[in-house]
């Protein structure tokens, strides 16, 4: 029997993938103003290798998401050639800022009101922290906060979803057992894996019928959606 719905926040409840795109536009837009002599065919390609080399030494455990967010300018600069300056303390408080202010739940995050009868948490990876664009900042910022009864955060617990005690945690927070529990994500690798291998009922939620699911056990969800709502006749499966 489920007692607790868990979800992910970026892309599952919150559309970050527009919003993250509207703020590196913009933040491109202002550091050509800056650099003028920098071509966004060559910003765009620096910026893409820097992210790259962070979110792999992110997944390798060797940085924390934070570090990668504070960083990035830093690297970007040195990718150009650039020595640092506030310039680049400017670039990254306006791309959090911009990031923040362009996020928009998802319109069937209202199903968040329907689930009074479970527990409701949010297991996310990200920083953990006060800084503009933290998973923290992002929840209070999108009206989550009293939505939700428990907020699981990998920069707070130290390890990354699909790690196994992210979800462990989460579930003692909310005093069931993790076959009590159901988790709803976006990601094949970090969502349903994660769920799937600790015996947690998983849920993917694929909007656009566009997921590729690879042919292995764990990354098979029990249930597949393309709207939140339809949580709700998973839980009454």
């Amino acid at each position: 029997m489920i007692k607790a719905v868990f979800f992910d926040l970026d892309n599952t409840l919150c559309d970050s993938d527009t919003a993250w795109n509207i703020a590196v536009r913009e933040t491109f837009q202002l550091f050509c103003q800056y650099k003028p002599n920098i071509s966004e065919e060559t910003l765009t390609k620096a910026w893409e290798k820097v992210h790259q080399k962070l979110f792999q030494q992110l997944d390798a455990g060797k940085c924390s998401m934070a570090e990668v967010r504070d960083t990035r300018f830093l690297h970007l600069f040195k990718e150009l050639n650039l020595l640092p300056s506030k310039i680049t303390e400017e670039l990254n408080d306006f791309l959090s800022t911009r990031y923040l202010t362009s996020l928009r739940l998802y319109e069937d995050a209202a199903v968040l009101e329907e689930l009074q009868a479970y527990h409701v948490g949010i297991i996310t990876n990200g920083a953990n922290d006060e800084r503009t664009d933290s998973q923290l900042s992002k929840v209070r910022y999108l009206g989550l906060t009293g939505r939700i009864q428990s907020l699981t955060i990998s920069g707070e617990i130290g390890v990354r979803k699909p790690n196994f005690e992210i979800f462990k945690v989460a579930c003692e927070r909310a005093g069931v057992l993790l076959k009590e529990a159901m988790y709803v994500g976006d990601s094949i690798q970090n969502d349903i894996i994660g769920a799937n291998r600790v015996g947690m009922t998983s849920v993917l939620i694929d909007r656009k019928s566009d997921i590729s699911i690879p042919k292995i056990a764990d990354a098979q969800p029990d249930y597949s959606i393309s709207n939140l709502y339809d949580v709700l006749a998973c839980l009454e499966a």
